[in-house]
């Protein structure tokens, strides 16, 4: 079977770590990539050794020799490069967020739509082993109903040598993010990760009805590695208490500037267990999974459950076994989307979820401002209008 030709957009993110996961796939080659400009876009070429070098978007969505596109870059750029390429009839892998408006994210899932193209979002948590397993337990009843569930997400805020900045910000693992404290980006902590969280649930529980809750930028200034200093435009802390359309309730706490930084945590509680997912940075591959039922009344107060192995069907990538790859999730992620584009379905997670999860999302931004509860419907009817 041929390989899908995949075209990657950015050097950092895409060219860095998305590009060596395709590779590792069967199913795709890496033809092409694009950056803004020309030294920049030959240079990515040839350190990441890809055949063709496009500093024009349009002329790289126009490119026939590409399948896929593979989207990085911040949201108020690649949201434009997105509909070009769903309009030259590609596939799109996208990043989150997803949009900087409903109106662009409803307009972006309904081409995709209408072209009967293969759009996916960059939410690869639910390809995390433990998630998926997660997610079997719950379907065949190991909790009973759902009662509600608790996700926190809490990235590092890092100080060494005079500087005090974001982990997200500058990792060291990739080229420094400066867009993400930038408020006309299309990104935040609570736009980022909340994105995140509420694909994670909605895998697990399905479509969230409203949301409550608030945002707030803690961190003033960053004074970065090389001395320079940045002054942060968007909130750096987002709490939300969400309330699903199945009756259920969790709450999600998130940010990329907490001390001592926990990382990654979802709790949850049914009518007849709980289940515990934790990991200690942005829910990788190596995330736990505990699993627990109702207490016995000689057990007042104690735990019964216990940490479980993960299957290896959950590790399997390709029909190989995987176990301790840390790109597991994402290699998992590009292979369903291969199966979807060859066989006519949706690939997961879709950008029709993307767009539901990008409205709760910017539901909760709008309950900040407003002091009240905001549906997801609210914020679908306020797309539709702006289009």
């Amino acid at each position: 079977m041929a390989k899908l030709r995949a075209g990657v957009v950015g050097k950092n993110y895409s060219g860095k770590f998305l590009t060596p996961c395709l590779r590792a796939l069967n199913d795709y080659e890496v033809s092409a990539i694009c950056t803004a400009h020309e030294g920049t876009a030959r240079q990515a070429a040839k350190d990441f050794d890809i055949g063709k070098a496009y500093w024009s978007s349009k002329d790289f969505v126009a490119d026939p020799e590409i399948d896929v596109i593979v989207a990085g870059t911040k949201p108020s750029v690649r949201q434009d490069i997105v509909l070009d390429a769903l309009s030259a009839g590609k596939h799109v892998f996208s990043c989150i967020p997803f949009a900087t408006s409903e109106a662009k994210a409803r307009e972006l899932c309904d081409v995709a739509r209408a072209k009967k193209l293969v759009g996916v979002v960059d939410a690869q948590w639910r390809w995390v082993p433990a998630i998926r397993f997660m997610k079997e337990i719950y379907e065949a009843g190991g909790i009973g109903e759902f009662w509600t569930a608790s996700i926190q997400l809490y990235l590092s805020l890092w100080e060494k040598d005079g500087a005090r900045y974001t982990e997200c910000s500058w990792s060291g693992l990739t080229d420094p993010y400066p867009w993400l404290s930038e408020a006309d980006s299309g990104g935040s902590a609570w736009r980022n990760f909340g994105s995140h969280s509420f694909l994670n649930l909605m895998y697990l529980f399905g479509e969230i009805e409203e949301v409550v809750g608030a945002t707030k930028t803690f961190l003033k200034e960053m004074t970065l590695p090389d001395g320079s200093t940045v002054r942060p435009e968007t909130p750096d802390f987002g709490w939300a208490l969400v309330r699903f359309k199945n009756g259920g309730i969790a709450n999600v706490n998130v940010s990329w500037a907490a001390a001592d930084a926990p990382g990654y945590r979802l709790d949850v509680y049914g009518s007849k267990g709980r289940m515990l997912a934790e990991e200690g940075h942005f829910c990788g591959a190596g995330a736990r999974l505990y699993v627990g039922g109702v207490t016995p009344p000689e057990e007042f107060a104690g735990r019964n459950g216990d940490w479980v192995e993960i299957p290896d069907r959950f590790w399997e990538v390709e029909g190989r076994v995987t176990r301790g790859d840390p790109t597991t999730p994402y290699r998992a992620m590009f292979s369903d989307m291969a199966r979807a584009i060859r066989s006519g379905v949706a690939g997961s997670p879709s950008f029709a979820e993307a767009y539901h999860a990008h409205c709760a999302v910017e539901a909760l931004v709008r309950s900040a401002e407003t002091r009240r509860w905001v549906t997801v419907a609210e914020m679908a009817d306020a797309g539709v209008q702006r289009r």
